[in-house]
């Protein structure tokens, strides 16, 4: 008799949460009934709404991708009450998320929530090893790392000449070196920042002419760091808004450093950001936040940015980027992007983590 896996997707239809869950499935033996969480539903009604499907029979296994309550709750429930085996990803740790955004006291609360989803589970999957680790101490009975991956053969370094035509499209000067950032653009007011923000810090401090940057997305923050771009200095900051998934790889393939910037606390010094693949299959070399992660993964193709304070959103951090970036010769940076793509390749493929994730699962099943 077949396998019978219930997959769960806490972010809701069209989060990129859905699409690993979907293409890590795939490498299942096994029949895959997938559940979107309605977004639009109430936190009381998506959960209520989940336990039906739940319940509905005895899965062989309920895989959640992220730590969300309303799956999480019901994923607890299931387990002290019908002995169902689960496990769930996650590429942050949970009490970190919420005391980096929220506040300690609130993380204080949402510890139990986290103790208990991975105490009751079947086994845990971390974005990172650091986060797998993480999970262990905290009660996760197995384990494994199953990184973000990147579908190499679309994210990919395009030939010179589109490369030359994707530079011309978004108005950036062929002999600039491009710092860029792609991802979401929200605005953190406890925090004072949004990824980008140090880009245009360091924009506003350098002193060689010809450095231009590429913030790629939307969100609350956008307008904001806009305004923060000096009148003399807006035609070297181009700020491209939300594109679709071709455009962000033309978009990619225009930028010389992808700038990837992690809090050096219990948050960010977790992380591996979905980005990182995605740069370095496209060939681009990395300027990362000295956390575990460039030192394990990205080294070879990048550099670790300064440390400065433990917070991106230090004007001190930007001086420090901007130091760095004038002494930057284009040979160096041609050199590092050299090693990209083969780690893209060796590290972060389908291909590669997907035969791991199946070899994990099918242990639970024995």
């Amino acid at each position: 008799m077949r396998k019978q896996v219930l997959v769960i997707n806490p972010k809701g239809k069209g989060d990129l949460h859905e699409l690993r869950a979907q293409r890590l499935s795939a490498f299942l033996d096994a029949d895959i009934e997938f559940y979107n969480v309605d977004r639009k539903q109430s936190r009381g009604k998506a959960t209520s709404a989940l336990w039906p499907v739940v319940a509905s029979k005895n899965w062989s296994l309920i895989y959640q991708e992220s730590t969300g309550t309303i799956g999480g709750n019901n994923l607890i429930k299931a387990a002290k009450a019908r002995g169902q085996k689960y496990i769930v990803s996650s590429g942050d740790p949970i009490a970190g998320y919420f005391k980096a955004t929220k506040g300690s006291l609130f993380a204080a609360m949402i510890s139990v929530y986290e103790k208990e989803l991975y105490k009751n589970s079947a086994g845990f999957v971390g974005w990172t090893p650091y986060l797998t680790g993480a999970a262990m101490h905290l009660g996760a009975p197995r384990a494994v790392t199953i990184e973000g991956a990147v579908q190499t053969d679309k994210f990919c370094i395009l030939p010179d000449e589109m490369k030359t035509e994707a530079r011309n499209r978004f108005g950036l000067p062929q002999d600039h070196i491009v710092l860029g950032n792609v991802g979401s653009l929200s605005w953190n007011p406890r925090a004072k920042y949004s990824y980008g923000l140090e880009l245009v810090g360091c924009l506003k401090n350098l002193k060689r002419k010809d450095v231009s940057i590429l913030i790629v997305g939307d969100g609350s923050a956008k307008d904001r760091l806009q305004n923060l771009v000096p009148k003399e200095l807006k035609d070297r900051a181009i700020f491209t808004g939300r594109l679709s998934e071709d455009d962000v790889i033309q978009a990619m393939n225009t930028i010389d450093i992808g700038f990837i910037t992690q809090t050096l606390d219990q948050l960010g010094s977790f992380r591996l950001t979905t980005k990182l693949p995605e740069y370095l299959s496209c060939g681009v070399a990395v300027a990362m936040s000295p956390i575990p992660g460039f030192y394990d993964y990205a080294s070879q193709a990048g550099w670790a940015l300064p440390q400065v304070g433990h917070h991106p959103s230090d004007p001190e951090f930007h001086k420090k980027c901007a130091e760095w970036i004038d002494n930057l010769s284009k040979e160096e940076i041609v050199s590092k992007s050299k090693n990209a793509r083969r780690l893209a390749i060796d590290r972060f493929e389908y291909n590669v983590v997907g035969p791991r994730f199946r070899m994990f699962v099918e242990s639970l099943w024995d």
